[in-house]
């Protein structure tokens, strides 16, 4: 039978048809597709595309990624991806350029992670960005002022839309004295630059921080400045001292990523003493506050920093948007395999769930020891469990989704 040649315009497809199938696709596909043709590979690496995929409903549904404590095991081999269904899966992705065997994440945004990588008697620890759906890595260059003077610095990582700009913080300090120096990195710029610290004066920070909304937030330390109805105490020679304000947290910092200026965010009014864990909900600071007392032994409140106030508003509100105790939860029983252990930590948020530290342990049919993971749902308290294949303790947990956001000059 003779083939009809068939009309080159019935085998068109306009280009806007082509990029709305493309950026409904995973990074796996669009990675592989870059060969098929120039236009392609063009249009995937273009920084509009990236974010229109970045902004796709089904990119929007994060995994939790979780980071294992483990001496001598590179950080993929540290590192464990949960689904929404609570599948585990791990990271396969691994940079070929370094094993990261001495590597701690220290922040989760947009597909890309901020790593410190700890390398003997230097100060402070280097620093890479890596994509691990792309297996992209960038080693971040070193701080060229004179830092020689400090031995304590805390660092955050996160995105303005405002500016279109991943922007890394590195606070300086010398041990159990406030910053006296701020450095940033501009993804856009490639280049640190110093910046003023602000009312950062007299302040610690705690170094687990967040990131939501154009803004970089850590819980403060207040050390070393008088308050109402204290004596002045010289943290310097009253080592008893240091260790009761090192868990005090009176307030929280904010670092307007567009802007490049802190702001002091008072916590909401508790008439009660917590432990206190920042997290995002529904791209707005909150705060996951555990606390116990006579009628109630164990109870988890979520406050959520109110809509329009931001890192550099002059206002701040908080409203109470959950509150549950031990009593108050339901048992999945498809996840439920042993009773509850208290007392449990909270961590995050993921999606509409509360995520607790692993610290319960169970054993496999070979006898090996598995952490547990348990997450309470905001809506119906009903209460999940994951049994993590991994015997070591879970140093952080993230929200992570996968993304060909680009971390510039790679090395692969």
């Amino acid at each position: 039978m003779k083939q009809t040649a068939m009309d080159s315009d019935v085998l068109f497809l306009p280009h806007e048809i082509i990029r709305n199938i493309l950026k409904r696709l995973p990074v796996k596909s669009l990675i592989r597709f870059q060969c098929v043709c120039k236009d392609w590979k063009n249009l995937i690496q273009n920084p509009s595309f990236i974010a229109e995929h970045l902004q796709q409903p089904t990119h929007q549904n994060p995994s939790l990624l979780l980071e294992c404590y483990g001496i001598n095991i590179p950080l993929v081999g540290r590192l464990i991806l949960l689904d929404c269904g609570l599948q585990v899966r791990g990271v396969q992705n691994t940079p070929s350029n370094d094993s990261l065997c001495n590597a701690r994440i220290v922040g989760s945004c947009n597909g890309l992670l901020c790593l410190e990588i700890y390398q003997f008697k230097q100060f402070p620890s280097s620093l890479s960005l890596w994509n691990p759906a792309t297996t992209a890595v960038r080693h971040v260059p070193r701080i060229r002022t004179d830092i020689s003077y400090f031995d304590y610095c805390v660092t955050g990582f996160g995105f303005s839309p405002i500016v279109n700009d991943y922007k890394i913080v590195r606070t300086f300090s010398v041990f159990y004295d406030g910053v006296t120096q701020v450095e940033v990195f501009s993804l856009n710029r490639g280049t640190w630059k110093a910046i003023d610290i602000g009312n950062l004066k007299g302040v610690r920070l705690k170094s687990e921080t967040v990131t939501a909304n154009g803004a970089i937030f850590w819980s403060e330390l207040n050390l070393g400045q008088k308050k109402e109805g204290e004596d002045n105490i010289d943290f310097h020679e009253d080592e008893d001292y240091i260790e009761e304000a090192a868990d005090k947290v009176d307030a929280i910092v904010s670092f307007d990523i567009a802007k490049e200026v802190f702001t002091m965010i008072p916590r909401p009014k508790l008439d009660y003493y917590v432990d206190v864990n920042l997290t995002v909900y529904e791209n707005k600071l909150a705060l996951l506050c555990v606390y116990e007392d006579d009628e109630i032994p164990y109870v988890v409140d979520l406050w959520v920093l109110n809509e329009g106030t931001c890192a550099s508003g002059q206002t701040w509100s908080w409203t109470k948007r959950y509150t549950a105790s031990g009593q108050t939860w339901s048992w999945t029983e498809r996840y439920t395999t042993s009773p509850f252990v208290f007392p449990l930590i909270p961590v995050t948020i993921w999606r509409n769930e509360i995520v607790y530290r692993p610290i319960s342990e169970e054993h496999d049919d070979k006898g090996r020891r598995r952490r547990v993971l348990s997450i309470t749902n905001l809506t119906t308290n009903d209460v999940k469990r994951s049994v993590i294949p991994y015997s070591e303790s879970i140093r952080s947990i993230y929200n992570y989704v996968e993304s060909l956001v680009s971390v510039g000059n790679q090395l692969h």
